[in-house]
């Protein structure tokens, strides 16, 4: 049976991208906004006004919140349903990578191999993937609407596929699904003088109706559903910086683990070739992922970063099959020796070193640890299939442990999970909350309070989350005495190492933990 291999491999990353995404808690700020104005949509809430409770939200994922709606109807209320269409993105990426790899003219299927592997085992694509976001859908289209594309120059109607993916990426995401598709093409007609292309994707009639068609009308009916939001659609959603600059650097030197010193490599081959009109893709796919990767940094959006993740993928296994297949071990032991040097001071100092700065880091030690071992193992086949000349046995075992890097990588998001989240005290609420109650979060400000109670929850003393336009409440001793005064039942989320004086006596704790207190006076 010849997809049997391929079915295979498709249950193992099945297994890899979908095991322990309900296992723990929401990450706010990122997942708990999303998945509570998907929340409130599937609770009756409107389709096309983002809130969360009575807040009103902003942002221009639309589409992806639907996603999770359908998921939460589907799979009943959990962190799975929120999490599920992210990780299933994340496996049509690695097959648009590895789609985009090889035409279909072509019999060799080890670039696709390949390009698959290294798109599943990237860091950047697992974590994306894992998180409750419109990127990890957002990426897995842009990989279609670049396979779309590329395809297209055996089959025009191929650019059905990449137009229908644009036109979805700008439901799902924004105007950068739209627009940067167009800037990549026009920029790459421009360096290879290949006119056919950007011809072809303009004037094609198939693809141009459906983008013009579905995105005109979606357009039409926000403005009639809710005007307000087209003044935040624009090429920003929510910026994710990750404790500043530092914080990047380090998101975007760990995105692209295992596999730095081969992009390098590649990049470093493809660049300088003068490749006549529609003889290569790989300058297409280097030109694509530059696009995304600049505005991704010019927005502050770094998880956008992760559309480049399928081009760059399948740009370097065309380049690594290619290696092999002649034999080139030069390219590839200059590759290796770059990775080398540059993942051995990142995973065993920069990381540890970083870990002091970031409690994030400290909280999940026990499993970025086995990853790091894990790492050390696919620089150790790396190396010593090179150094013996076995080129089978490299496209097997070396991808192969790359792939199991991604076994303890599953564990960071628990334990991050275990320190950020709250989870707990929101199931505990759930499970108590009554008609006539009230919940205030005191200090803190968690937007997953309303994914896990459906209820509106009061902020006091405490900074708002950015992109929802909810209320705080600046409260002396006096005025918060005064919540508890009534008949009715009050919760209080508040850090666990919040004075008591600031509280009143009479109110009791009814759970503790993940560095929250959840209070009541009944």
């Amino acid at each position: 049976m010849r997809n049997k291999p391929a079915a295979l491999f498709g249950l193992l990353l099945c297994y890899f991208y979908f095991r322990g995404i309900g296992d723990h808690g929401l990450i706010d700020t990122v997942e708990g906004i999303n998945a509570s104005i998907a929340a409130h949509m599937a609770g009756g809430g409107n389709y096309f006004v983002p809130k969360i409770g009575g807040a009103l939200a902003s942002g221009s994922t639309m589409g992806s919140w639907w996603l999770s709606v359908i998921a939460l109807k589907l799979f009943g209320w959990g962190e799975f349903a929120v999490r599920f269409f992210p990780a299933l993105s994340g496996l049509v990426m690695v097959w648009a990578s590895a789609r985009a790899a090889r035409s279909y003219s072509d019999d060799n299927i080890r670039k696709s191999w390949l390009a698959s592997c290294v798109c599943a085992g990237m860091t950047l694509c697992f974590a994306v993937s894992q998180v409750a976001s419109s990127h990890a859908v957002y990426s897995c289209l842009m990989g279609l609407a670049m396979t779309g594309i590329i395809l297209s120059r055996e089959n025009k109607r191929r650019l059905v596929m990449a137009h229908s993916a644009i036109t979805f990426a700008f439901i799902a995401h924004g105007f950068e699904g739209i627009i940067l598709p167009f800037v990549a093409v026009i920029a790459y007609c421009v360096i290879s003088e290949d006119w056919e292309l950007l011809r072809d994707f303009f004037t094609w009639p198939g693809g141009i109706i459906i983008t013009v068609a579905v995105s005109g009308l979606y357009f039409i009916v926000l403005m009639i559903t809710n005007p307000e939001i087209i003044h935040f659609m624009r090429c920003q959603n929510h910026s994710y910086t990750f404790g500043g600059i530092p914080g990047v650097s380090a998101f975007l030197l760990a995105g692209f683990v295992p596999f730095h010193g081969f992009i390098l490599r590649a990049l470093y081959e493809v660049f300088p070739e003068d490749y006549p009109a529609g003889k290569s893709p790989e300058l297409f796919m280097l030109v694509w992922a530059a696009v995304f990767g600049f505005s991704a940094l010019l927005s502050g959006d770094i998880l956008a970063m992760g559309a480049c993740v399928p081009a760059l993928s399948a740009l370097l296994g065309r380049k690594l099959d290619s290696w092999l297949g002649q034999r080139s071990f030069s390219s590839i032991r200059y590759a290796v020796m770059i990775n080398t040097l540059i993942l051995i001071p990142l995973l065993y100092v920069i990381f540890p070193l970083a870990a002091r700065k970031f409690p994030v880091l400290q909280a999940s030690m026990m499993s970025l640890v086995p990853w790091g071992l894990s790492e050390g193992l696919f620089l150790f086949a790396s190396w010593y299939y090179t150094k013996t000349r076995q080129p089978r046995k490299w496209a097997r075992n070396v991808p192969a442990a790359a792939l199991l890097c991604l076994m303890p990588l599953a564990g960071v998001f628990n334990l991050t999970a275990e320190s950020c989240s709250m989870r707990s005290a929101g199931m505990k609420l759930r499970d108590i909350i009554k008609g006539g109650d009230t919940v205030i979060q005191y200090g803190v400000n968690y937007p997953s309070v309303y994914f896990y109670t459906l209820r509106n929850s009061r902020i006091i003393e405490a900074d708002l989350t950015p992109g929802i336009q909810e209320r705080q409440f600046t409260a002396s001793r006096e005025a918060i005495n005064q919540l508890w005064a009534g008949k009715s039942r009050v919760f209080m989320i508040t850090p666990d190492t919040m004075p008591s004086e600031n509280l009143p006596n009479n109110i009791f704790p009814i759970a503790e933990g993940e560095g929250l207190l959840l209070l009541s006076n009944q």
